[in-house]
C-alpha cells in the first residue's frame, strides 16, 4: 500500500492503536522512512488516544543495598568486584538497620514507592532480603515496594539453591509488591556478549523468568538499555519481544527505555563507545516504543535521570506518558556522574510546560493525586 504525507501518519497511527501486532519489518520501515518530526507526531497521536493528557511519576526513594557484584558488566559503573571484598573501601553492604534509616528518610520526603536494587552479592542470604523487605514494610506499611531486577532474583535463586518460584513467594510474603524490570539490557545475544558477562542471565532467560513471575500475579516494569554498541534492528527486536511477552503473559506495568550513560564504565574505557547517544536517537526510541507497544503496554516511561530533563520534556511530546519517579538517593546512574536531582515541584513544572497534567502515582500506576 502506498502511503505518503498526512495519510501515512494516519495509517501508522491507526495500525499501532489497534489490535494488530506491528512486525519488525514494519517497525524498521517506519523508522527508516519517517522523519524524526513525523515519527514524533505518530507517537504523540497514539499517546493522546491511549492515555490522554496525564503524565505520571512516583515519589520514589532508591535503596541500593550493596554494590559488591559477582558480575563485571562493561556497561556498569556501579559495581565493585566481590573478589575485592575486604581489600577495598569502595564496596558496601547495608545492614537491616541501615535500610531502616533509609526508609525513614523516604518517609520524610513523602515517598509513594521504595525502589531496591543492588549487585550480585553471593554473601547475602535469602533471609537478608526478607529482613530488609520486612523492615521497609514495618516502617512504611502503606508503601509499594518495587524490589530487585529479574537477573538479581535469578542470581539469588541460584546461589541460595531455591527455585525461582520459591524465592518470589518468600519475597512477596516479606513485602515485595513488584519487580523493577531492570537488567533486560538488549536481548540480542551478539550485543549482550559485549555489554554483560556470563554471570548475568540471557535475554531468553530474562523473558522466561518474567513470564513465571507474572504468572504468579507479581507485576513489574520492563526496560531496555540502548545507546552503546547496538543498532536499530536490535532495539526493535527487543521492543517486539517485550510486547509479545506481555500479550502472552501480562504483567509489565510500563516500558522504560534506559539511555546508556558511559561515564566511568569499562565500555567507555575500552573505547567501544565514544559518548552518549544523541538526542534524536532518544526521541526516536521513545516514539518507536509507543508505536510498537500499541495497546499492550500503554505506559511508556521517560527516565529523566538518563535522558536529562530537557530531552525528557521533549520526549513527553512524542510518546512518553510517565517520568518514572523522583529517584531520591539513586546511586547506579550516579556512579556514571549522573548526579542531577529533582523535586516534585520541578517534575510538575516540566509536565505542565509540555501541555500535560501532572499526577503522582504508586508503583502499580494507581493515581495518588493530581498536582
Amino acid at each position: 500500500m502506498e502511503k505518503s504525507g498526512e495519510y501515512e501518519l494516519d495509517y501508522w497511527s491507526s495500525v499501532s492503536h489497534g489490535d494488530t501486532r506491528l512486525t519488525a519489518k514494519e517497525a524498521q520501515e517506519i523508522n527508516s522512512e519517517l522523519s524524526l518530526y513525523d515519527l514524533m507526531e505518530v507517537g504523540q497521536r497514539l499517546t493522546s488516544r491511549q492515555v490522554g493528557d496525564v503524565v505520571s511519576y512516583a515519589i520514589s526513594y532508591n535503596i541500593n543495598y550493596s554494590n559488591y557484584c559477582a558480575a563485571s558488566c562493561p556497561i556498569c559503573a556501579f559495581y565493585v568486584p566481590i573478589k575485592t571484598k575486604g581489600k577495598t573501601d569502595r564496596g558496601y553492604e547495608l545492614s537491616v538497620q541501615d535500610v531502616g534509616r533509609e526508609t525513614e528518610a523516604a518517609k520524610k520526603v513523602g515517598a509513594t514507592e521504595i525502589h531496591i536494587v543492588g549487585g550480585f552479592n553471593p554473601d547475602l542470604s535469602l533471609e537478608y532480603y526478607e529482613s530488609i523487605f520486612s523492615e521497609v514494610k514495618k516502617r512504611l506499611p502503606g508503601i509499594t515496594l518495587k524490589a530487585l531486577t529479574i537477573p538479581e532474583i535469578d542470581f539469588i535463586s541460584t546461589t541460595t539453591k531455591n527455585s525461582l518460584r520459591e524465592v518470589v513467594e518468600r519475597f512477596v510474603k516479606a513485602g515485595m509488591d513488584a519487580h523493577t524490570g531492570g537488567g533486560a539490557e538488549i536481548f540480542s545475544p551478539e550485543i549482550r556478549k559485549q555489554i554483560t558477562t556470563p554471570e548475568k542471565i540471557s535475554g531468553e532467560k530474562w523473558l522466561s523468568d518474567a513470564a513465571l513471575i507474572h504468572s504468579m500475579g507479581i507485576p513489574g516494569n520492563s526496560t531496555m538499555t540502548y545507546g552503546h554498541v547496538e543498532d536499530w534492528p536490535q532495539i526493535i527486536d527487543h521492543m517486539i519481544r517485550i510486547r509479545d511477552s506481555q500479550l502472552e503473559t501480562p504483567g509489565f506495568l510500563s516500558f522504560i527505555p534506559l539511555k546508556f550513560s558511559p561515564e566511568n564504565t569499562p565500555l567507555l574505557k575500552m573505547g567501544k563507545v565514544k559518548g552518549p547517544a544523541p538526542a534524536d536517537k532518544d526521541l526516536r526510541v521513545i516514539a518507536l516504543a509507543r508505536i510498537i507497544m500499541g495497546m499492550a503496554i500503554r505506559n511508556i516511561s521517560v527516565y529523566w535521570v538518563s535522558l536529562g530533563k530537557e530531552v525528557a520534556q521533549v520526549a513527553l511530546g512524542c510518546g512518553g506518558s510517565d517520568l518514572v519517579g523522583t529517584a531520591f538517593s539513586e546511586k547506579v546512574f550516579g556512579a556514571t556522574n549522573r548526579t542531577e536531582q529533582t523535586s516534585t515541584e520541578e517534575l510538575d513544572h516540566m509536565i505542565r510546560e509540555s501541555g500535560r497534567i501532572p499526577a503522582v502515582r504508586d508503583t502499580l500506576y494507581r493515581i495518588v493525586r493530581y498536582s
